[in-house]
């Protein structure tokens, strides 16, 4: 949706509808996949060579785990989303769903693991990763020289 800035009244402009998850264009190996459409409702002011917008996104998603590497149901909201677009030299439009494309990517949660995703659930996978953390750890020589520089200096 092209929205003109000379069209943007004094007092906004209110917009609300829907995005299908097309505008996402990601590889499917991403580790965040849009599931359906995502819903908008926005203001939006212009000011003297800046858009800002306040509203909010909602849409489902599946994450990566990032830990066992599997996908997980996620239904992203922001409630209170906003944000500001710096307009260059003689812009005279913009995409309303290049905007909210970059918002729902830049505020997606990464890596996080798929149990603080998932309520009541346990990484499958974070066993393992906490017992090889745990033996790199004790693998360190308890007590060592902590100015290791003191050291290299004494030789």
């Amino acid at each position: 949706m092209e929205i003109f800035i000379k069209d943007i009244p004094e007092e906004g402009l209110h917009e609300s509808g829907q995005f299908p998850a097309s505008i996402f264009d990601l590889s499917p190996e991403d580790s965040i996949r849009p599931m359906g459409a995502v819903f908008y409702d926005v203001h939006i002011h212009a000011f003297d060579g800046i858009i800002s917008f306040y509203g909010t996104l909602k849409g489902p998603f599946q994450l990566k785990c990032g830990t066992c590497l599997e996908y997980n149901d996620y239904e992203a909201d922001f409630p209170e989303w906003n944000s500001d677009l710096d307009l260059e030299e003689k812009q005279r439009s913009f995409l309303l769903e290049e905007v909210i494309r970059e918002e729902f990517i830049l505020n997606l949660p990464e890596h996080l693991r798929c149990d603080e995703l998932i309520e009541n659930h346990l990484c499958p996978k974070a066993e393992l990763v906490d017992r090889v953390l745990g033996s790199a750890e004790s693998d360190e020589e308890p007590g060592g020289n902590p100015d290791a520089w003191k050291a290299l200096d004494d030789l």
